[in-house]
């Protein structure tokens, strides 16, 4: 069974004439799972595009130490691109003559896509920024989205079009064969959140945001000998540098370099919950972290992050247990997936704001649903890994794959057997 199966990119493509010979596709029952299984990451990401609207922060009365000027800066955090293609249309024939025919048409109708955005505080701020822009008729929002595009290294336009009477084609399909000419755009999706400044000169709790930019106008064309072969679409094809995600658990520190090491800066973090809160039943355990370091913890100019991992120490294994993240205090709060090999699920913790020394946080909280399954009751503990640090700060003893069974207290301070 051959196939041949080629991606002809179209930024001045043109469209089609018709085709010559009958349509021919086989049908029957097909089955496709097309979404990952498992989340995915990218070592490039998260992209976090700051706007100022002045060249330095200001002071503010209500914050000695502000991150951000109230009313005049915004922030966008990416933590997903993924390259799709999006079909308008598709022509197809099947080549029942001992020669080579044509596969060509001419468009019937005028397909359009625009630069959207969605989500965040674009709708009632300057979050995304530059306004409206147009480009041969269409429009969109501008700012930020085409800004990180460029930083992803797109091409980007404010419209797209395929118009009527433009032909697609000819393609060239063998005695035997069947062909599919598939047309659309090629688009970049984009998807995050965006925060604003507070009046106290903090982000305030991110919010979702996603925006769509066109990049080029495309075609898709698959020639084979076996309707059954055709290639079906499989949506997004995200970044090849995404990896799964792996868990930290058990794995060993990073190598200290002396020579950068700055013993002022140090994170710990701490969990807490209610002394009644019963094993493997339902339950909120809060996610706090405290600078027990001696100078104030900057967030401002590298991620800070944590990884929490909620794994199963007694009971079913690979079995998954609903658990909600919620966030506080400018915090993000992602919920990564569950990797079934592990019996573990994933969170990544993200700082937002700086934490003054001896000052303790509330990011986030775990809320656990019943943890009682058809193949028995689950209990969890929680690991805890500081993944993203400010430089200098290589304090690791308190905050590498540190577990809940040494870091849980009630809420009065009591210390609990930290499982779940």
């Amino acid at each position: 069974m051959s196939r041949i199966s080629r991606s002809l990119t179209a930024a001045a493509l043109t469209a089609m004439t018709l085709a010559t010979a009958g349509v021919g596709i086989a049908g029957a029952d097909t089955v496709e799972h097309s979404y990952p299984e498992t989340p995915k990451l990218n070592p490039a990401l998260p992209i976090v595009h700051t706007y100022h609207g002045s060249d330095h922060i200001k002071a503010n009365i209500l914050n000695p130490n502000p991150e951000c000027n109230s009313a005049e800066d915004f922030r966008t955090t990416v933590y997903k691109v993924t390259d799709d293609f999006t079909p308008m249309g598709t022509i197809s024939t099947t080549n029942t003559t001992s020669g080579t025919i044509p596969l060509t048409q001419n468009l019937s109708k005028t397909q359009t896509v625009s630069l959207s955005v969605k989500g965040g505080y674009s709708e009632t701020t300057t979050a995304n920024l530059g306004g409206t822009a147009s480009a041969e008729g269409g429009s969109g929002t501008a700012g930020i989205s085409h800004q990180i595009a460029r930083n992803l290294g797109a091409d980007f336009s404010y419209s797209l079009a395929w118009t009527a009477g433009q032909t697609i084609g000819p393609y060239q399909i063998p005695a035997g064969h069947t062909g599919e000419a598939t047309y659309g755009f090629r688009v970049l999706n984009m998807s995050g959140q965006q925060q604003y400044c507070k009046p106290n000169g903090t982000w305030s709790t991110p919010t979702a945001w996603t925006s769509l930019a066109p990049m080029k106008n495309e075609v898709k064309v698959s020639v084979y000998d076996d309707p059954a072969d055709a290639p079906r679409d499989k949506g997004g094809e995200e970044n090849p540098n995404y990896n799964k995600v792996q868990p930290v658990r058990g794995q060993a520190r990073p190598e200290v370099d002396p020579a950068t090491a700055n013993p002022a800066l140090d994170l710990a973090p701490r969990l807490t919950t209610t002394v009644g809160k019963a094993e493997g039943f339902a339950g909120i355990v809060a996610v706090r972290v405290k600078n027990t370091g001696t100078e104030r913890y900057d967030a401002s100019k590298t991620p800070i992050r944590f990884r929490v991992e909620v794994g199963t120490v007694d009971g079913p294994q690979g079995v998954d247990r609903l658990i909600t993240p919620g966030r506080f205090n400018g915090a993000s709060v992602r919920d990564l997936g569950f990797d079934k090999a592990s019996s573990t699920r994933v969170f990544e913790v993200t700082l937002s704001n700086s934490i003054n020394a001896g000052d303790e946080v509330l990011l986030g909280n775990l809320q656990f649903g019943d943890g009682n399954t058809k193949a028995g009751r689950l209990v969890n503990d929680i690991t805890v890994t500081q993944i993203g640090r400010a430089n200098g700060d290589v304090s690791f003893d308190n905050d590498w794959n540190v577990n809940s069974a040494t870091i849980t207290q009630s809420d009065g301070g009591k210390a609990l057997p930290g499982r779940f």
